[in-house]
């Protein structure tokens, strides 16, 4: 037999086990390393490391970090690492500059960005793909902003951005420069300062299922700028204008120019309330886009529904006077519908756009979560569907409380003492479990969902729970 070269053997090797030199740092006051900045100044991360910050706050100069390497995973551990930057800056951008490519950022809170030039960021991104999840941007000039480099892919989920801006309508809750692709979903962004809570200038964008508003004091410019076109899918989402928003048109779609292609707008079971007085464009699109797709959608307030070109419009709600839908709690911004709502079995099948399919899976579910939608025949007009309340026995244990929830490996149940059979059913009433009764209950082997516990008494009572598995 012929030995194998030593260079193709370590090929191999690195080929079937990756980089086994790949090292986790840890970061916290009572760490080596105390503080984001003293990692980043020590000079020693490698591609395909971990850095683990303790929960907490870091503040000034100490949350400065400029992440050049690849494929990194950072997060926060046991709770959120807040990174107060009170003006502190680097290289004149930001808090946190990433210009590696592929990095992953979780649990991380960023506030009090300021740069001479007004536009400083929670995150400045220059790297080519960069992933978001369950972060906090707040009081920021910028939450989030990057560069264009043309390329990558950006996924935001499960985040929150309020109150970034400096004030002047060139600074936004976030702002994504030109990227192959953003995906935004299931987030909540709120109250940007005189900016968009969300612009983009991306050639796709995927915006679903989140919660985008002004509520009552907000005084943002645009919910959504999709400023220079391209393909983009918007579906699921509550989007609501308050009476200071800045802008009369809640959504922009390449009013800067059709300059990505292709131009495709697909605006599809969004729920959209208004309550500006002064004047209202829910959708103004670019004249001339050569597919603008509006189904399945509600409009409630007054306002002018579309400003431009709309190729193909149907199963649209419209309602001057939000009451007139039956919302759960509008003041609230509860847009859930009761039985009474006229949305209800009111839409149609979207259909497809290449292999995406446009008919809406999921609902967001506040803060920061979404359950699967569960449609039974005709799909309802707007972001959610109608359930009908499980038929049950008299609730004669009402204060009974399953908690956390949503939650993620276990639930806790107040009283079980009292319980003598614990079912667990997914949203089409399918029996996926029948349990022991006992307190704590192991959901992990559960796909992330919606699920019903069905709980019967001694005293042949039931109570039937909703609980989310994140």
């Amino acid at each position: 037999m012929h030995a194998i070269p030593k260079a193709i053997l370590i090929i191999v090797v690195l080929l079937l086990f990756g980089n086994l030199s790949a090292a986790t740092f840890k970061v916290g006051p009572s760490k080596i390393y105390t503080s984001p900045n003293a990692l980043f100044l020590a000079n020693i991360i490698s591609d395909g490391d971990t850095i683990e910050i303790d929960a907490g706050q870091y503040s000034g100069q100490a949350t400065l970090a400029n992440w050049s390497k690849n494929n990194l995973l950072i997060k926060g551990i046991s709770g959120k690492a807040h990174l107060q930057a009170n003006g502190a800056y680097i290289a004149g951008k930001s808090i946190w500059i990433t210009s590696g490519n592929n990095i992953t950022i979780e649990n991380i809170e960023f506030s009090g960005a300021k740069v001479p030039d007004k536009n400083g960021a929670g995150i400045r991104s220059e790297g080519i793909d960069l992933t978001i999840r369950h972060c906090y941007f707040h009081h920021n000039e910028n939450g989030i902003l990057t560069n264009s480099p043309n390329a990558g892919h950006i996924l935001i989920e499960y985040s929150e951005f309020a109150f970034n801006g400096f004030g002047d309508g060139f600074s936004h809750n976030l702002y994504i420069n030109h990227v192959d692709r953003l995906t935004f979903r299931y987030n909540y962004s709120h109250h940007a300062i005189i900016g968009h809570n969300l612009k983009s200038r991306a050639k796709e964008n995927y915006i679903l299922y989140n919660r985008i508003m002004d509520e009552a004091t907000g005084n943002s410019s645009r919910l959504i700028d999709l400023s220079n076109g391209g393909l983009c899918i918007i579906i699921g989402n509550l989007l609501m204008q308050g009476v200071n928003a800045e802008n009369n048109n809640m959504v922009g779609y390449g009013l800067e120019g059709l300059n990505n292609s292709p131009s495709e707008l697909y605006f599809i079971n969004n729920t959209m309330v208004n309550k500006r007085t002064a004047s209202c464009r829910f959708l103004q699109i670019q004249t001339g886009t050569p597919i603008a797709q509006i189904h399945n959608n509600i409009f409630a307030g007054t306002g002018t529904i579309i400003q431009g070109t709309a190729t193909s419009m149907s199963n649209n709600l419209e309602r001057t006077n939000p009451a007139d839908l039956f919302f759960e709690d509008e003041a609230g911004y509860d847009y859930r519908l009761k039985a009474e709502s006229p949305a209800i079995d009111g839409g149609t099948d979207p259909g497809n756009v290449n292999d995406f399919c446009l008919i809406p899976t999921q609902e967001y579910i506040h803060p920061l979560a979404t359950e699967q939608r569960i449609i039974s025949e005709l799909i309802d007009v707007g972001a959610y569907e109608y359930q009908i309340p499980l038929s049950t026995t008299e609730k004669h244990y009402e204060s009974v409380k399953v908690f956390p929830n949503p939650a993620s490996g276990f639930i806790q149940i107040e009283e079980y003492s009292q319980v003598e059979e614990i079912c667990i059913f997914d949203m089409k009433g399918n029996l996926l479990s029948s349990i022991i009764p006992m307190k704590i209950i192991d959901i992990q082997h559960l796909t992330p969902g919606a699920y019903f516990l069905f709980l019967k008494f001694i005293e042949n009572k039931t109570q039937t729970i909703r609980f989310i598995k994140n």
